[in-house]
Parts: C-alpha cells; structure tokens; sequence
C-alpha cells in the first residue's frame, strides 16, 4: 500500500524496484523472516519512499504512511464481516480469528511512534523540519531500541498493554458496527 499510493503521488521508486505487487516474495527480508521463525516477530523490506517527489510533501507523507496500517484494519473489518455473516467450518473460523487479530495487531503496532515504523513517520512528518533533521541521525538506533523493547520484559509494561486495548477497541468497534 505505502509504494502504491507513493506513485499515486508521484514518487515510482518502489514501484520502479517492483514493490507495486501483492507477490509477498518481492517484499521479504531475509532476516526478517528468518527472525520470524526464530524469535516470532520479524518484518519485511522496507518501502523506497522518495517524499521529494510529493507535491504536498508533508501531507503526502503523512498519508503514504497511514494506507499501511489502515490497510491492516480494513483487511481485518473485512476479515470480521465474513465471519459475523457466513457459516463457518471450524477450520476457517479459526483462520478468520487469526486474520481479523494479526491484522488489527499488525495495525495497531505500526502505529507505534518508533523508527522505523509508520507512526514514526507520522509523527516526524508532523515536525518541524528543524527538528526532523536533527532526529535523523537517531533513527539509526530506533531498530536497536525497537528490539530491546519487543525481545525484553520492557515490552511486557509498554506494547503489550497498548496492543491489548488496541485489540479490545478495534474488536469493540467492529462489533459495535453490526450491533
């Protein structure tokens, strides 16, 4: 989604890089998915995004940065419908519970104002641009901090609360819409 509505705006790196696909192969990192495996979190490529390219920098920013978790949330209202209105067989009952989770999870945390997530960007791209330079060169540690966070108990007190309301209120909401 990031790469899609980034050529939307005008900037074709990813997609000149191939990245305007749903082939989930062109989008794989290999230690990130290796580390899936391994410690059970993990993360794909990166999206080349080129804001330069932006004729509203700042709001285009903003909103190629959005299309990525709100793509997870739609995929998860979606999810929810279908099990909501069709019968089900256990085995896609257990699928659609797992869908609608991993993708308001998914969601949720990319929203997360750390680098190199999509919240970071919102917020970064929210910024002055005197403090967006001098936050740069810290971006570098956000993956480091980022890991220490998911892989130790710290995670327990700060993401893990915040992704357990996250899961109640989207879930809350969705229910709420078919009353």
């Amino acid at each position: 989604m990031h790469a899609w509505m980034a050529s939307l705006f005008g900037d074709d790196t990813a997609k000149n890089q191939g990245r305007v696909t749903l082939n989930p192969l062109k989008h794989l990192d290999v230690v990130g998915t290796l580390l899936i495996f391994i410690a059970g979190i993990g993360w794909a490529k990166p999206v080349p995004v080129n804001s330069f390219y932006f004729s509203t920098r700042r709001l285009q920013s903003i909103i190629v940065s959005l299309v990525g978790p709100l793509s997870n949330f739609v995929l998860a209202f979606i999810g929810f419908t279908v099990w909501y209105f069709m019968p089900m067989s256990t085995s896609l009952e257990a699928f659609l519970n797992i869908f609608v989770i991993l993708n308001v999870v998914l969601g949720a945390f990319n929203l997360l104002p750390l680098p190199p997530l999509d919240g970071y960007r919102i917020v970064s791209s929210l910024l002055p641009a005197k403090i967006q330079r001098k936050l740069i060169p810290l971006e570098v540690y956000g993956s480091l901090l980022f890991l220490i966070v998911v892989l130790t108990p710290i995670g327990e007190y700060t993401i893990v609360p915040y992704i357990r309301t996250s899961l109640d209120v989207v879930m809350s909401v969705f229910s709420a819409v078919f009353g």
